[in-house]
């Protein structure tokens, strides 16, 4: 198997580990920036090597895009892709950044799979530059095979006009369950990268709501991005953890709560939802994109998005309703 990636390293590291657990030969291709991993210099490195635990081949490409030292690299890569003679070529979507991952893996049309997370772009996010948008369309015209995390996003991708591959819907997947015993105190979590899309501003706009019903609730909004300004941040019952979450740190924050809370006034799916889920607890989410695939009544609570009083009905039924958040 060969697997690219510039973004969604996190995710294509996992893969790489199961695949090598399942009896594959992997090598996994990256850019060697950190930019996932809060910009802490070798972090990216650090975390794939945990991950793959020496089962699979990682190889990087250096810096940016006209790096110096870059057509050496590709030339390097591309050795080893000819001696290697991958059976599955997979790329991920996110490889329209940087054309030297495609140039270093060698596509050629119709002859490798391609993961599409998100098929439009958020709301609210930069617009990627000319050459990326058609570095992507053409990405995905000439995928022989592409997968997708939910049946909304299969219908978006086919809707585009330009994937003429076969769709294949995957759930997203968690890792192995490790659920504990709820808090005390309710608390909820909102976590991950904030940015407009993701509706940190009508959570704010909810939570006057829920505390009507659950005064003693905890907010804790964790991770990098521009908070909203919002009257209700002056309340002390709003805690923020600004900037990257160690990936040490990330068990205890979902520990710690009782309820994720994913506000999307648009989404693909959720890695977030798939993190509440491996740690046993329960989600209130928006109805859009994936999320209503990701969060059904066994896991959570569905409300509209940009809809502050539907949501904190939502937020209020799970913490206030006695034993509910512990049988989800």
């Amino acid at each position: 198997m060969w697997l690219a990636c510039d973004w969604f390293v996190k995710y294509t590291a996992g893969l790489a580990q199961g695949l090598a657990q399942h009896g594959c030969g992997v090598v996994l291709v990256t850019r060697d920036h950190d930019e996932e991993f809060g910009g802490k210099q070798g972090a990216m490195r650090d975390f794939v090597s945990r991950t793959l635990a020496g089962r699979a081949q990682h190889l990087e490409l250096p810096g940016r895009v006209r790096d110096r030292s870059g057509p050496r690299a590709i030339a390097t890569i591309r050795g080893v892709r000819w001696r290697w003679q991958p059976d599955v070529v997979h790329v991920q979507d996110s490889i329209s950044n940087d054309p030297r991952l495609w140039l270093a893996s060698s596509l050629t049309a119709g002859r490798y799979a391609l993961t599409i997370h998100d098929p439009l772009r958020h709301p609210g996010d930069r617009p990627p530059s000319q050459s990326a948008r058609l570095l992507q369309r053409i990405l995905r015209r000439r995928a022989g095979l592409v997968f997708v995390h939910s049946e909304r996003l299969a219908d978006e991708v086919r809707s585009s006009g330009v994937v003429s591959a076969p769709i294949e819907v995957v759930p997203h997947g968690i890792g192995e369950g490790s659920p504990s015993p709820l808090p005390r105190k309710p608390r909820l979590l909102f976590f991950g990268r904030i940015s407009h899309y993701k509706g940190l501003d009508t959570l704010f706009e909810a939570m006057p709501l829920v505390w009507d019903r659950q005064p003693e609730a905890i907010l804790t909004v964790a991770g990098e991005g521009q908070v909203p300004a919002h009257p209700v941040l002056a309340d002390r019952r709003i805690e923020l953890r600004p900037g990257h979450v160690p990936e040490a740190e990330v068990p205890g924050l979902f520990r710690e709560c009782t309820c994720v809370v994913l506000p999307y006034r648009q989404a693909s799916q959720s890695g977030v939802g798939s993190l509440a889920k491996q740690f046993g607890r329960p989600v209130v989410a928006t109805r859009t994109g994936g999320l209503s695939e990701l969060v059904d009544d066994r896991w959570g609570r569905l409300a509209p998005p940009e809809d502050p009083v539907a949501l904190a009905a939502a937020i209020a039924e799970v913490l206030g309703t006695p034993g509910l958040a512990e049988e989800m």
